[in-house]
C-alpha cells in the first residue's frame, strides 16, 4: 500500500480565520454572521504540504477558537514532530496527546492524511477506502427568523436544482407554526425532493411531539436533533411517533450510535469529522451505523471553506450509501481562502481530484481572514 510508509513531519501549523458569510444563517439557538474556523497544515521535510480543517462547535465540541489553536500549538504538533507517523499510528498519537478536543484533532489528523495521500500521489478517497462515486447530493440549508423568507429559500433551492433541502426548524413561535411550514415547504419541493428539518436541540419532548402530531405522515425525511443532546429518554419516545429522528449534537462517539439502536431511538445519525476526531473515526462510525441498519448523513459546520469541503466530500466518495445527503458549508461564504472554491452545481457536489483532498488555500486569503482576538 501507498500509504504505509510512517511520515516524519517537519512542521504543524495551526491557522485561526473569522470568514464572513454571504448571508446570515439563523440557527433556534443562534444567528452565524461569521465562520470561525482552523486550518492546520502539515509540512514534511521535502517541504511538500497537506491541509486539514474544523471549525468551531461550542454545541458540540465546546470548543472555540483560540482553544483549538492552543491544542494544536502546544500538544497535537509535538505529539506529530516527535516521531515518524503513519495511517495507523495517526489517531493514537493525538488521543495520547491530549485528552477531547476533538475539532483540534480532526482538523490535524485531516492535513497528515492529506500529505500522506499527496506524498503517494493519490487522491484522499484511495486512503479512506473504495470510491464508490464521483458526485453526492448536496444538501441545501435554509434558515430564516421569517416563514415567507424561507419559503422564498426552499423556492431558490428547487430552482437551483437541489435534491436534498433543510430546513432549520424551532424558531416560530409555536411548533405547530412549525409544521405548518414544513408542509408549505413540501408541497414547493413535491414529493421527490428529500427534506429533513433541524431543530438544533430547541424544543422540549412536548414540544417535539406537538410539532409531530400536526405534521402529516411522511412529510418529512426526518427530523434532527429536536430536544436536548443528553436526552436519550426523549428521542426514544419521540421515535415512536413515526418520523424518522437523526442524532446530531448527541452524537460524539461510536458508542452513542449502539445506545441510540438499542433504544430504538433514532434512524440515523449526522456525522461529523470536527465531533469525531477525523476522517478515520467518522468512517469507522459510518460501518458502525450501518451494521444496525441505520442511515448517516455526512456534514461540514456552518461554515468550513473548500478544505473541510474537500475532506467531506472524499469520505463521501467511499461510504455505503449518500441517500440523506452531504452538507457541504463553502457556498455560504462570502469569500473562500483559494480562488477556486468548490462548488455546487444543480444540486450536486463533485468529489475533488486528487493528489490528496485536492484544495491548497492561498498564502494572501489566509494573511486576510486570519483571525484576530476582539
Amino acid at each position: 500500500m501507498p500509504f504505509e510508509t510512517p511520515l516524519r513531519l517537519v512542521a504543524v501549523e495551526a491557522w485561526p480565520l473569522a470568514l464572513p458569510l454571504r448571508h446570515p444563517m439563523r440557527l433556534a439557538s443562534e444567528t452565524i454572521r461569521t465562520a470561525e474556523t482552523l486550518l492546520v497544515r502539515a509540512v514534511d521535510a521535502e517541504g511538500r504540504e497537506g491541509w486539514g480543517e474544523a471549525s468551531i462547535a461550542p454545541t458540540m465540541t465546546g470548543e472555540l477558537l483560540p482553544g483549538m489553536v492552543s491544542a494544536v500549538r502546544r500538544f497535537l504538533a509535538p505529539a506529530l514532530l516527535a516521531a515518524p507517523v503513519g495511517v495507523a499510528s495517526l489517531a493514537h498519537r493525538l488521543d495520547r496527546a491530549l485528552r477531547g478536543n476533538s475539532g483540534a484533532k480532526a482538523a490535524t489528523e485531516i492535513a497528515v492524511l492529506d500529505l500522506l495521500a499527496r506524498r503517494a500521489g493519490r487522491p484522499l478517497a484511495d486512503l479512506l477506502g473504495e470510491a464508490r462515486r464521483d458526485h453526492v447530493p448536496a444538501i441545501r440549508m435554509v434558515g430564516e427568523a421569517d416563514p415567507e423568507a424561507t419559503l422564498a429559500g426552499v423556492q431558490a433551492a428547487k430552482a437551483a436544482g437541489f435534491s436534498h433541502v433543510k430546513l432549520k426548524l424551532g424558531m416560530a413561535e409555536r411548533p405547530e407554526d412549525d409544521a405548518l411550514l414544513v408542509q408549505r415547504a413540501r408541497a414547493i419541493l413535491g414529493a421527490s425532493t428529500h427534506l429533513s428539518g433541524d431543530v438544533n436541540m430547541a424544543w422540549s419532548v412536548e414540544a417535539a411531539r406537538r410539532f409531530l402530531m400536526a405534521l402529516p405522515a411522511g412529510t418529512l425525511d426526518y427530523l434532527e436533533q429536536p430536544v436536548a443532546d443528553d436526552d436519550l429518554d426523549g428521542m426514544a419516545e419521540l421515535a415512536t411517533l413515526g418520523c424518522p429522528l437523526c442524532l446530531d449534537e448527541g452524537m460524539h462517539a461510536g458508542a452513542d450510535i449502539d445506545r441510540y439502536a438499542a433504544r430504538r431511538a433514532a434512524a440515523g445519525f449526522g456525522l461529523k469529522a470536527l465531533k469525531l476526531g477525523g476522517l478515520l473515526a467518522t468512517r469507522a462510525a459510518d460501518r458502525r451505523a450501518r451494521a444496525h441498519g441505520l442511515q448517516t448523513t455526512l456534514a461540514c459546520k456552518i461554515a468550513e471553506t473548500s478544505v473541510g469541503a474537500a475532506a467531506t466530500l472524499h469520505l463521501a466518495a467511499v461510504v455505503a450509501d449518500v441517500s440523506w445527503g452531504v452538507s457541504v458549508t463553502q457556498p455560504y461564504l462570502a469569500e473562500d481562502i483559494t480562488a477556486a472554491p468548490l462548488t455546487v452545481a444543480r444540486g450536486a457536489a463533485a468529489v475533488p481530484p486528487g493528489p490528496g483532498h485536492g484544495v491548497v488555500p492561498e498564502a494572501a486569503r489566509l494573511a486576510r481572514f486570519t483571525w484576530k482576538d476582539a
